[in-house]
């Protein structure tokens, strides 16, 4: 990417079109609201396809149980699908959910209704068309930037993988099968379920 004179070189990538202006991030911030959602990474603009039902419902479902949780015991806040800015590493992301700890809630901007600095928790849903760019792109862009953790849900087979970054990068710190509740390490006293919250039945089988 082009930094030259403050201007970034930006593709915009949508569908199967590929368009190529120049746009700093300033202009980034001055773009329309969605439909359709855009995330800024390496000088691409790219538009957010509208996730599968499942993953909807899923994230959905998840929000709620976090939600719930963190506001009964005032750790601090969950946002889904919001702006997420990593100056850092110049980067603007749209996470399925993002938490911020009680002693990090002026990192969230009620002007603009972002967030201008590190989550303490990103979790991203994956469902096929996302897997990809979740396990490998945005891992090393939330490790770089020093996201503390990160959580990857799959949405096909409620697995869930927990990272925590430590000085060699991200460590998996626990990696849920599928069946088997979810104690995260971040929320002590909290079990998730997932299958169960779901209204699936997963069999043995299935699970090993």
């Amino acid at each position: 990417m082009d930094y030259n004179a403050g201007m970034a070189v930006a593709t915009i990538v949508h569908a199967d079109t590929t368009t190529r202006k120049r746009m700093t991030l300033e202009e980034f911030w001055a773009t329309p609201e969605g439909p359709p959602d855009y995330e800024f990474e390496d000088g691409e603009v790219i538009a957010m396809v509208s996730p599968h039902g499942r993953h909807q419902e899923l994230l959905l479902i998840l929000g709620a149980e976090l939600r719930a949780h963190n506001a009964k015991n005032k750790l601090g806040k969950i946002w889904l699908e919001i702006d997420v800015h990593l100056p850092s590493v110049q980067r603007v992301y749209i996470p399925d959910l993002v938490f911020l700890g009680a002693e990090h809630l002026d990192r969230y901007s009620k002007e603009d209704g972002k967030i201008h600095d590190l989550p303490d928790l990103v979790i991203e849903v994956l469902s096929p068309s996302t897997k990809w760019r979740d396990r490998t792109t945005k891992k090393n862009v939330y490790e770089q930037a020093g996201v503390t953790w990160y959580w990857m849900v799959d949405a096909d087979d409620l697995t869930v993988e927990e990272c925590k970054l430590t000085p060699d990068g991200y460590l998996i710190a626990q990696s849920i099968p599928p069946g088997q509740p979810f104690a995260p390490k971040l929320f002590p006293g909290l079990s998730l379920d997932l299958a169960e919250l779901m209204g699936e039945e997963i069999q043995p089988e299935d699970a090993s």
